[in-house]
């Protein structure tokens, strides 16, 4: 696609393309007008450019039945990159059924483990491991910390 693009139009694209993961109803005025010029580029990124479905739905059979919907829109687009994606959806279908049966993530314990590389980085010649370990608990205990 990139490819069939003109230079300005392949900067342009490659610069914002970030705005493309948002939602439209997330996007500032300036921003929702950059998206549809970004998305008149070509055919093939208007189709793929449609709402999240899973933001969208309280419960299994919803998001089920959604799901099953969105398989069907990017079937229609016929594109080799989008059928490997479905693929990998589909791989992954129970477990993301299983986060729209309780909506528990790990994502606290992701952000903890990336601030403890974060400081491993920085501090790889601390001699004392005391030290660095009282520096991850105060960095990882942020919030707890700063509470009256």
């Amino acid at each position: 696609m990139q490819k069939k693009l003109s230079p300005q139009a392949r900067k342009k694209l490659k610069k914002n393309y970030r705005l493309l993961g948002k939602r439209g109803d997330e996007l500032s005025d300036k921003e929702y007008t950059l998206v549809q010029e970004l998305i008149g580029y070509h055919s093939k990124l208007a189709q793929c450019y449609f709402v999240d479905w899973y933001d969208l739905n309280l419960d299994v059979k919803q998001a089920s039945y959604m799901l099953q919907e969105w398989y069907k829109q990017s079937h229609a687009i016929q594109h080799k990159a989008v059928e490997s994606y479905l693929q990998t959806l589909k791989n992954w279908e129970k477990e993301i059924m299983n986060y729209h049966r309780l909506r528990f993530t790990n994502a606290v314990v992701e952000g903890r483990h990336n601030k403890i590389k974060a400081l491993q980085r920085r501090h790889y010649l601390t001699r004392n491991p005391n030290v660095f370990k009282q520096r991850i608990l105060t960095d990882c205990n942020e919030n707890y910390m700063s509470q009256p």
